[in-house]
């Protein structure tokens, strides 16, 4: 204690800057210097300045101090990466002065189109970079204005305590709805918006955003052997990596083993070569427009999708005649070949993301390039299947990814079943994508007869094309790219399916390599992407298939990593060699595509360590300010995601179902213990549940579609042969064979039959939509809630109406357990065995505290409703169901419903305050203003105020009782 005395100073004490305000907590009238700063005595002397700020979140100020004399720099902003913010699409000025740069272009002369067209981009983007600095600027004159009156009142309540209370709390208000804004954007930046649909933003996010930020922020880099921190010297490793990726290798070799290759390829006819050459129309362009994703990052112009969404008709015919006149010049508008180029890194392995490989480059295209890739990409989804097999099934309308693990795991099933032996090998093609050289594709784009439409356009999209780096939010030099296939452009999947289709069709039609047989089918590749599987049914197959890869590699520049191939025998092999033709080989079935094979027979303890792994990422949601409708949300969106994928191809027994279930509701209620039956979570929100997807139905509907929505040749062969057997009024087979005992997800899908075909139709099966299955079952399994019985006219919507309420997340977490029955009130408490303190009774009335005691005849309810129905001049017919419903008329569009929503939390919130015995309770009528305010700074700053925003100013003058 002498030492702390001795050592450690207080700052407050020590400058000769000290603050006008003297106090750092702010209650009521009773104020104290309860926040310190304490330095040790040493240095105390480099201190210059001591702060007390006063901030809106919290009673309590920020103390800050300043110890040395310079400041560190300031980040200053890249105009290169600049973006157009989507509020100037809501702006009037803005777009005002947008639409007089179209009238000028259609009144004035025009000139050459691409000068035009680059001409309108740059001078919307000044428009916009000209407004948002104005709006900037006048948003910051505000605050600073309500920061300088908050200082300047509590200066006041220093010297006259109690005296500008409701003055501070008025500018308190004011200033969390710019922080709010502020949220809400890094809410966007953050990619957390998603789960927050509807709610108010929290601090959180903008914590999102910095840790999103760090996570691309790369310190350290190792380059010729030596690990660099420096700025430049990051940058320098990037560039010559890249350089060497996209520079290089010019031209693909005029091999003729190249030429031997595109023989194989398919090619279209003439007639539906014409169709793809028909010229490209206006419906197109606006069509592709339409199917732009909103919220993407854009291009080197920086104008998003919702801008030309906006200006759709003025922009597509002005598009469409830039694209016209492209072909005729045989090459695109200048921007159209800029872009940007992100690095995103591959793990969270800090030793892998030392290394310049361990970043995936994506390319970020300007919005107008990406509508012309659409255009393009549509057409040629026209004639994919025709082009492409069905073994690959990246990118191609109707083929999911599911169907190769669904294969891969049918072979396995098969061999079980005595029907030979498999060898699967996946193949890792080293920079698959970036190696793509240009001449290899555009002849096979020719060899294949798309047309000049497609062929053309393609050869335009990749002339003379550049990129620059954006490495620590800082532009490179540009780099040519004379090699690969953009990664975040519409049409470079297809354009890839069709260049690794040259391999492909080569072991597919080679006599050397033999798959794996069942029946008159064979299986030998599957191809997803550039994940490429083999399957082998002999080892001279596998050299094969590996030499294969090897002249594909030379015949057009692609490159085969064999120390990261991977391979497993399955099946009786007579000998299993751990290295074989370079490749490391196992035993085990490996992960294919994110799915254990190694658990298609036994799964228990791969999914119980996914019950772990749930229930550790749930806990990361667990403290944010979510209402208990976006914590179902997060569940469906962000905890089912991966869990499902996986559950589609490999069996789960319900036991580890209902560990999952377990997981999210004990989530959703932020609980160990769940208020009430689980059941009723699964229901539709519009039914009185929360719309949480149950897996259990899911898993059922998903194995009858397997089933009878089959289209794979090699499956269905197997259901006929395996499966036809155990359902002999489903599946009709001439094959026969005698019954064997099924297990894993044969046996779910067998189960599942079985399971809805005793309780639907078959004519209502062979007919009926996935999701319209799912619901019906649902229904079907379980009954309507206990408390929605309650006889009601009107308002069962109303869990819809509050989730969609502008409300804090609390209220309407509030509502949903009083909806629910769930709320804790004293006679609930001790129905479920809780203890209740003392007596079940009100503390006011001494009467049981049921619910509706609380809300309807306690005195607490009874004076507040009767001086808030005078205010409104509204008769609220307060009742049983109408506090469960809310089902109010909205009179002259004022949402009634909300507003007595409002006033039942309020109820709530000062019971509970003097339950837990708070220091700081208040009546009922404060905490119905502190929402109001709330209500009201979210309405008041939108574009268009509702006319019902004026009934806030007698609700918040409302007296007391």
């Amino acid at each position: 204690a002498n030492w702390l005395k001795t050592d450690l100073v207080d700052a407050g004490t020590v400058t000769n800057e000290t603050s006008e305000i003297r106090f750092t907590h702010f209650q009521a009238s009773s104020h104290a210097r309860l926040d310190r700063v304490y330095v040790s005595a040493s240095a105390a002397a480099m201190l210059r300045k001591y702060r007390v700020t006063p901030v809106f979140f919290s009673d309590h100020c920020m103390i800050s101090t300043t110890i040395g004399e310079k400041a560190p720099p300031k980040a200053k902003f890249n105009w290169k990466l600049w973006k157009l913010n989507t509020k100037l699409l809501d702006d009037e000025s803005f777009l005002a002065a947008v639409d007089n740069v179209f009238k000028t272009f259609f009144k004035t002369a025009r000139g050459d189109i691409f000068e035009t067209w680059e001409l309108i981009k740059q001078e919307v983007k000044m428009l916009a970079i000209e407004r948002s600095s104005i709006l900037a600027y006048e948003a910051r004159c505000d605050e600073r204005g309500l920061i300088e009156d908050l200082q300047a009142l509590s200066r006041a309540e220093c010297e006259r305590p109690g005296t500008a209370l409701k003055d501070l709390e008025t500018v308190k208000q004011r200033l969390a709805h710019f922080h709010q804004e502020r949220y809400r954007g890094a809410i966007v930046r953050a990619r957390s918006e998603k789960y927050l649909m509807g709610e108010q933003p929290t601090k959180r996010s903008l914590a999102d955003e910095k840790r999103f930020a760090l996570r691309n922020e790369i310190g350290e880099i190792e380059y010729n052997g030596v690990i660099n921190t420096s700025p430049s010297s990051i940058e320098q490793a990037f560039v010559a990596h890249y350089r060497q990726v996209f520079e290089t290798q010019v031209k693909g070799r005029q091999d003729p083993m190249c030429g031997k290759l595109l023989e194989s390829l398919p090619q279209l006819t003439e007639e539906e070569k014409e169709n793809l050459t028909e010229p490209i129309t206006l419906q197109e362009v606006e069509r592709a427009i339409d199917d732009l994703p909103s919220s993407k990052t854009p291009g080197p112009d920086g104008l998003c999708a919702e801008f030309y969404k906006k200006y759709k008709s003025v922009i597509a015919p002005l598009f469409l005649e830039v694209i016209c006149k492209a072909y005729e010049r045989k090459v695109l508008p200048p921007s159209f070949s800029r872009t940007y180029t992100v690095l995103i890194p591959k793990s969270d392995d800090v030793a892998k993301l030392r290394q310049v490989t361990g970043f995936r480059p994506i390319t970020l295209c300007n919005v107008d390039y990406k509508i012309f890739a659409k255009i393009l990409a549509r057409r040629f989804q026209s004639v994919a299947c025709q082009l492409i097999g069905d073994h690959q099934t990246c990118g191609i309308q109707g083929r999911s990814i599911l169907t190769n693990v669904h294969v891969a795991r049918t072979v396995l099933e098969a061999c079980d079943d005595g029907m030979g032996q498999v060898a699967m090998l996946q193949l890792d093609l080293d920079k698959a994508f970036d190696r793509v050289k240009h001449d290899v594709l555009f002849d096979v784009l020719k060899h294949v007869n798309v047309g000049e439409r497609i062929l053309d356009g393609v050869k335009m999209a990749y002339q003379e094309c550049t990129t620059r780096l954006i490495v620590n939010r800082e532009l490179t030099e540009p780099i040519r790219v004379r090699t690969s296939v953009r990664q975040g452009c519409p049409l470079s999947p297809l354009l890839f399916n069709l260049y690794l289709e040259l391999f492909c069709l080569s072991v597919q039609n080679s006599n050397q390599c033999h798959g794996f047989r069942m029946e008159n089918e064979e299986i030998k590749v599957m191809s997803y992407a550039d994940d490429v599987a083999v399957f082998c049914s002999d080892k001279p197959s596998i050299s094969a298939a590996v030499k294969l890869a090897r002249d594909f590699c030379k015949a057009t520049g692609a490159a085969i990593n064999l120390s990261k191939c991977r391979g497993f025998w399955h099946g009786e092999w007579a000998t299993t060699p751990s290295v074989f033709e370079g490749v490391c080989w196992d035993r085990v079935p490996c992960t294919y595509l994110g799915v254990p094979l190694k658990c298609y027979r036994q799964s228990k303890s791969y999914w119980s360590g996914v019950a772990a792994d749930l229930d550790r990422r749930a806990s990361r949601w667990k403290q944010r300010e979510l209402s208990i409708f976006a914590r179902a949300t997060v569940c469906n969106i962000f905890l089912i995601a991966k869990l499902w994928y996986v559950m589609q191809a490999i069996h789960c027994a319900r036991l580890n179902v209902q560990k999952f279930h377990r997981v999210f509701a004990t989530f959703i209620w932020n609980s160990k213990w769940e208020p009430m039956r689980r059941d009723n979570l699964f229901h539709r929100i519009r039914h009185g549940g929360l719309g949480l997807s149950h897996l259990f139905c899911k898993q059922i509907v998903s194995r009858f579609f397997f089933l009878r929505d089959q289209e794979h040749p090699f499956i269905r062969t197997f259901i006929q042969t395996k499966l036809s057997p155990h359902l002999p009024s489903f599946l009709v087979s001439s094959h026969g064979g005698e019954l064997k005992r099924l297990v894993g997800y044969q046996k779910e899908v067998v189960d599942a039959v079985l399971f809805l075909s005793a309780r639907f139709s078959f004519e209502y099966l062979s007919a009926v939509s996935k999701k319209t299955l799912t619901r019906d079952l649902l229904i079907s399994l379980f009954p309507n809630p206990l408390y929605r019985t309650v006889v009601c006219s009107g308002g069962q919507d109303v869990l819809k109406r509050v989730k969609n309420m502008c409300v804090p997340p609390s209220v309407k977490t509030f509502f949903f357990k009083l909806h629910s029955n769930t709320l804790p009130v004293k006679v609930w408490l001790q129905g479920k065995g809780i203890d209740v303190p003392w007596s079940v009774d009100c503390i006011l009335c001494k009467k049981p505290e049921t619910i509706e005691h609380v809300f309807i005849f306690c005195w607490d309810a009874v004076f507040f409703w009767d001086v808030l129905q005078r205010t409104l001049k509204k008769q609220l017919c307060i009742s049983q169901s109408v506090i469960r419903f809310l089902n109010v008329s909205n009179d002259d569009g004022i949402p009634f419903d909300m507003i007595m929503l409002l006033g039942l939390c309020s109820i709530w919130r000062s019971r509970m305050a003097v339950r837990h015995a708070d220091p700081s309770v208040k009546e009922v009528h404060h905490y119905f203003f502190s929402l109001v305010k709330q209500v009201e700074s979210v309405f008041s700053n939108r574009k268009t105020k509702p006319e019902w925003l004026e009934i806030c100013k007698p609700l918040l003058e409302m007296r007391g009782f």
